[in-house]
């Protein structure tokens, strides 16, 4: 008996212990966290292979299902948006995050959507792997829930131009090409090809056969703005009728007032946002541009019967008795953000209208232009010899550079206020100490602010940037108004469009000032940081966010433009007009190559720059068909040197074996040796002293 207790005790606890051990392991597993369903999706695409040229656009169709139990939203606090992983063909990731594409609109569980999107294509040849998922932004991705995403294998060729078939190092070719060791450069040149190519303009227009570029995809129309700052790349490959034809297109339609439009399409339309004031300047700007490179002759040149430079004066005239503050002597313009179009009253297509409602200012962006503006009409009636007008049009410009400076200069802020109010609005925070990137960088490239008010501005950048986590130089109000100052919607939220946004169009012109002014090794930092931020977005934007994601336009022209000039007249330092030629070199400690050719009047300048870090010694070969003398200014590199910026000693310069007497010339931070010289095939050596230095790091 004791035995069989002993043995239905045993059975007893073996049968607790085993229940024990089921629930345990039963509620064990409940508590085990399992893929949640409340964010999934079915992805499906037709497409499964993918081949394009580098830089190009491609339009996929996607089928989208909402398999999960939560609906989506592209504007809820966390947005669901659509997007994808850039990965190499063994699937590592090149690039996490891309473009997001917002849904059409609340998509419900079960539902299906078709999405539609444009696809902008990597710069650099090669297979990559596309994996496509929706995203709750600032929370997770769809397949951090277990969700599956979609694949797109992509073959990229590269692009080749065929101008570029006949490229011949530095002898004389009908070609523009720029490369360098430094990898987002040659990233650029693409960009800037591109931009120009998909934005190109033909039409039948009242004066003729109009060509010219229109300033993004979302923009059809020539824009008289955006035309003037596109110069400064078209010139390098294309010939006068899409440097001139548009703005002669844009002089027949100028009113007998003088006043021009801001656009005009292949439909014979036309329309002037009247909020502005610059479209008079920019017309005379870009007509100033044409001028020095086709001459004087062009100007004579008559448009519906009256010179185009007649045309230009009037231009400028009508705003002297339309837009002009006589007890200030300054121009005047409606409240807007710096540079934009977009007042303070209207939220919807009348904030780009003057009416009864509008506040006027005269602002630092529309001083500056005008006085540029003054000055090159004086220069180019000066070179028709009619001298009454020459000197009647540089007292207009001494007189606005007199008037902008005492009005409107903040000598303890270090930059110009954006504008003065010319009624009673006032507002309820200090807007002078809004930095208005805009009208400051004209400021500097018109001459207007002199060279301590240049360094005072390029600092005051520099510490914005950083203080308002701004990822370029390109930030264009800081700080940007406050939530809702503006009504209309694309200005409503701090760093959006006009608002704070990031600009290109004008982190160019600022990058291209930093150089001009003696900060080259600060302004390839600020350049560099632009262009990474745009090929990482394959493309220029109209503007981007804080961050730097590309929004509004794509293929921003006037981006092309205002980069194409900080490079090809900054950083390589060609500086050619019809007349005249200097080479000033700015590539420091970087090596480098450039072909650039004119079609408007047949020259080409090529240099190839070389700096041997081993022997401390720059080469320089250069080569031109222009034949006249000029200027090679080379800048001398800063070495660091226990974490300072040394100045190193030269010890010569030889000119194809001969020694040379050279120049040495400050411009603040930056060193240069000058010499005179003709441009027929010749190689500079600059040997400097060899210091225990380490070069400037990436």
């Amino acid at each position: 008996m004791i035995n069989n207790k002993k043995t239905i005790s045993l059975s007893v606890i073996l049968l607790l212990f085993s229940t024990v051990f089921f629930i345990t392991c039963t509620k064990s597993s409940s508590n085990k966290t399992e893929p949640k369903a409340d964010y999934f999706a079915l992805i499906r695409t037709e497409k499964k292979k993918l081949s394009a040229i580098e830089g190009a656009r491609a339009k996929i169709q996607f089928n989208i299902k909402n398999t999960g139990t939560d609906p989506w939203h592209s504007k809820d606090k966390h947005p669901c948006l659509f997007s994808y992983h850039l990965q190499n063909k063994n699937g590592e990731t090149i690039q996490y995050d891309n473009r997001r594409f917002t849904l059409p609109g609340k998509v419900m569980p079960g539902q299906n959507i078709d999405l539609p999107l444009i696809l902008r294509i990597p710069l650099k040849a090669g297979d990559y792997i596309l994996e496509f998922d929706l995203l709750r932004e600032g929370a997770a991705w769809f397949k951090d829930y277990g969700s599956k995403t979609s694949e797109i294998s992509l073959h990229v060729k590269e692009i080749k131009w065929s101008d570029e078939e006949n490229i011949n190092g530095l002898e004389y070719g009908k070609y523009t090409h720029f490369s360098s060791r430094v990898e987002e450069l040659n990233q650029l040149y693409k960009l800037i090809r591109l931009t120009l190519e998909q934005n190109e303009v033909e039409f039948k227009g009242r004066s003729g056969r109009v060509y010219g570029f229109s300033p993004g995809k979302d923009y059809p129309q020539i824009w008289l703005r955006d035309a003037n700052t596109i110069i400064p790349a078209s010139r390098y490959f294309y010939d006068l009728p899409y440097l001139s034809s548009w703005l002669e297109e844009h002089l027949y339609f100028q009113e007998e007032n003088g006043a021009l439009q801001d656009w005009i399409d292949a439909a014979g339309q036309s329309d002037k946002n009247t909020t502005e004031t610059d479209q008079e300047a920019s017309a005379v700007q870009a007509a100033f541009q044409v001028y020095q490179l086709r001459g004087y002759d062009w100007l004579g040149k008559k448009v519906n019967g009256q010179r185009i430079i007649d045309r230009l004066e009037a231009a400028l005239n009508y705003i002297l008795g339309n837009r002009f503050n006589k007890e200030l002597g300054l121009i005047t313009g409606a409240h807007t953000a710096d540079w934009g179009d977009v007042d303070l009253i209207d939220k919807d297509q009348q904030a780009l209208y003057v009416d009864e409602q509008t506040h006027w200012t005269a602002d630092i962006y529309d001083q500056a232009m005008f006085f540029k503006a003054c000055k090159e009409l004086a220069e180019m009636f000066s070179s028709l010899n009619e001298k009454d007008k020459t000197e009647y049009w540089r007292k207009q410009a001494d007189s606005f550079q007199l008037n902008t400076n005492k009005l409107l200069w903040q000598g303890k802020k270090g930059f110009y206020k954006m504008h003065l109010h010319l009624d009673s609005l006032q507002h309820n925070f200090d807007e002078d100490d809004i930095f208005a990137l805009g009208g400051n960088i004209i400021a500097m490239l018109s001459g207007l602010a002199d060279d301590e008010k240049c360094r005072k501005i390029i600092y005051t950048a520099l510490r914005r940037q950083k203080q308002f986590g701004i990822s370029t130089i390109s930030g264009t109000l800081l700080p940007p108004y406050p939530e809702n100052f503006f009504p209309h919607p694309l200005l409503d939220t701090p760093y959006e469009y006009q608002n704070g946004a990031q600009w290109d169009w004008f982190g160019g012109r600022m990058v291209y000032a930093m150089f001009e002014h003696g900060y080259s090794l600060k302004a390839r930092d600020k350049l560099l940081e632009i262009i990474k931020k745009n090929t990482a977005n394959r493309g220029f934007f109209e503007w981007d966010d804080r961050k730097g994601t590309g929004r509004g336009s794509d293929i921003f022209c006037g981006s092309a433009g205002s980069l194409s000039k900080a490079v090809v007249e900054g950083y390589y330092g060609i500086k050619l007009k019809k007349d005249s030629l200097s080479i000033e070199p700015k590539l420091g400690t970087d090596s480098g190559k450039i072909h650039i050719y004119q079609p408007v009047n047949d020259i080409f300048v090529a240099y190839e720059y070389i700096f041997d870090s081993d022997k401390n010694i720059i080469t320089l070969k250069y080569n031109s068909n222009f034949s006249g003398k000029g200027a090679v200014k080379i800048l001398i590199p800063q070495l660091i040197l226990k974490n300072e910026s040394i100045r190193p000693t030269i010890l010569s310069i030889r000119k194809d074996g001969q020694d040379l007497i050279f120049q040495t010339d400050l411009n603040n931070e930056d060193v240069f040796v000058t010499i005179r010289t003709n441009f027929d095939n010749h190689t500079l050596e600059i040997s400097i002293q060899s210091p225990d230095y380490s070069l400037p790091t990436e």
